[in-house]
């Protein structure tokens, strides 16, 4: 399966072109203050040259994967209304992703021993974002592979607050796994234990994996996994059938993809037309 998987939530804008699990391109932009739009504009550029790359064509490709927040408001909704209209353009099929969930899948494969666990997030000023997970026991691995670990799922849904709201929501969670800037201010506020967040390097890449697991166990579950749902060779490479790409259309329609803002934009401004406009 050819993924096209991008994420323009944070201070970065992550890229990558996976076949499967592998990555066969990645690409990495970091910027900060007004250096952001600059970055985002590499975008749409950057999948093109990458696709050259590879000597890949849109056509080629199976699934797009997006980051759906938390993070900037303005870079979720980038990252969100670009992958729906390639989607759209391309009439493929589209999945979201949260950080939050990124962290958790990451978190379950360096500590496997823990069963239960938080991830939080700095929401800045003062503000965290968090959720709650459990391992579900099944292979977080795609079907018909060997290893990997316990697949997450949520037991308190994202959210965005102070330390107090944050507290009282995870106080059954005796795991908080934090984000490294945070493990000195808030260690000894929560849990039993404070783990720190492994890294997840270019973001887009294991958020291409994790929705090419789910895609994958998904079709396993309903007895049709992608390795025995009609695929053939084509041009050298295993391709999907006609039936197999129009149930991953019908399972994961573009429209449905929503941003996960969690909180509001944090500035307002106003244009020379006098009307408002968001941005953080």
């Amino acid at each position: 399966m050819r993924i096209l998987s991008f994420d323009t939530t944070n201070n970065c804008v992550s890229i990558a072109l996976l076949d499967s699990e592998i990555a066969v391109g990645e690409r990495l932009f970091v910027s900060s203050g007004g250096e952001r739009q600059e970055s985002v504009t590499l975008l749409l550029p950057s999948i093109d040259e990458m696709l050259q790359e590879a000597g890949w064509k849109k056509s080629d490709l199976d699934l797009l994967v997006v980051g759906i927040g938390p993070g900037s408001f303005t870079g979720i909704r980038i990252a969100v209304v670009t992958a729906r209209t390639l989607a759209q353009a391309l009439n493929l099929p589209l999945t979201g992703v949260s950080l939050l969930d990124c962290y958790a899948a990451k978190l379950s494969e360096t500590e496997k021993g823990i069963k239960e666990f938080s991830v939080v997030l700095s929401g800045g000023r003062g503000h965290f974002y968090f959720a709650s997970y459990r391992t579900s026991g099944e292979p977080q691995s795609a079907p018909g592979q060997d290893g990997g670990s316990t697949a997450p799922f949520e037991v308190v849904k994202p959210q965005h607050g102070t330390l107090p709201d944050m507290k009282i929501a995870l106080s059954a969670s005796k795991n908080w796994g934090l984000d490294p800037s945070l493990m000195e201010s808030l260690s000894g506020t929560g849990g039993t234990n404070f783990i720190e967040l492994p890294e997840l390097a270019n973001i887009a890449t294991f958020q291409g994996v994790l929705a090419y697991r789910r895609v994958s166990q998904s079709k396993f579950d309903q007895a049709k996994s992608l390795a025995s749902s009609g695929v053939s060779e084509e041009n050298g490479r295993g391709v999907l059938a006609a039936d197999a790409k129009q149930s991953l259309l019908n399972d994961y329609p573009y429209r449905v993809v929503e941003p996960l803002y969690l909180r509001g934009a944090s500035v307002t401004l106003k244009g020379t037309d006098g009307k408002a406009s968001a941005t953080n």
